[in-house]
């Protein structure tokens, strides 16, 4: 895809870069155009933001953190000094994905005059087994009914059960045969056993067992020397984004 980029003749630098492929662009007094297919085309024009030659673009800020570089460090949390809260963000370090997502509850959300949310894992990394996201539950006892599943010792009460509504958000239960397979998300712990919404896999009895925390919901932060940051917005309203801060700490694990 063809790319427009614009250069600041007060600065000496190349600034900016476009989605949108004009064939001329000219200033008028205060007024920007431009020209695509002989049509011209008045810009910045506040009712038709992200939006060229019937085209409406989202809109994104790309850049690194990488204060203390020989460090490695545990990103948290990102704030945004914004007057708009539909911020998407990416993360990438060298060693592990994250994001902040566009859900009620991974969203950023108004605190303290910020947009502010915390970095969660990507939804499909949770097998890591480096991480303290595992949990062992022993071995499996029986399989008294149809997603039910009984242990001998009692069920850890810390483990989070799915969203009743949406059969979503909740830690799975895994086991082992000589290969790791999925159970399925977590429906309901009580005792000594863990019920499952459904069932991808089957256990049977002495097949270790053990339970991986969902990888959003924990959001404990990304591991790295330094963190690629990527924002995008797709509000078709007024949005300024002043700075962005992130809570990071020095990692030793």
């Amino acid at each position: 895809m063809a790319t427009t980029i614009t250069f600041d003749e007060v600065n000496n630098a190349w600034t900016s870069f476009h989605s949108y492929e004009p064939e001329w662009m000219e200033r008028l007094g205060n007024n920007f155009y431009s020209f695509k297919n002989g049509n011209l085309y008045l810009h910045d024009d506040n009712l038709t933001r992200t939006s060229f030659y019937g085209t409406t673009y989202g809109c994104y800020v790309e850049f690194s953190s990488n204060d203390g570089p020989s460090d490695i460090k545990l990103y948290k949390s990102l704030s945004l000094e914004s007057n708009n809260s539909n911020w998407y963000a990416t993360l990438d370090t060298e060693i592990e994905q994250g994001e902040i997502g566009d859900t009620s509850n991974l969203k950023f959300q108004d605190k303290e005059g910020l947009k502010y949310a915390y970095i969660r894992r990507l939804s499909g990394d949770s097998l890591n087994f480096n991480e303290l996201s595992i949990q062992g539950l022993g071995n499996l006892q029986s399989v008294p009914s149809s997603n039910s599943y009984l242990f001998s010792s009692t069920v850890p009460k810390q483990i989070q059960i799915s969203d009743p509504d949406t059969n979503t958000g909740g830690d799975s239960l895994y086991f082992n045969d000589g290969a790791t397979k999925l159970v399925g998300v977590i429906d309901t712990v009580s005792d000594k056993t863990i019920s499952t919404v459904s069932s991808t896999n089957v256990p049977t009895s002495n097949d270790f067992c053990f339970v991986v925390k969902n990888p959003q919901s924990e959001s404990f932060g990304l591991r790295g020397y330094h963190a690629k940051i990527k924002l995008t917005n797709n509000s078709t309203s007024f949005v300024e984004l002043y700075a962005v801060n992130s809570e990071v700490i020095k990692s030793y694990m």
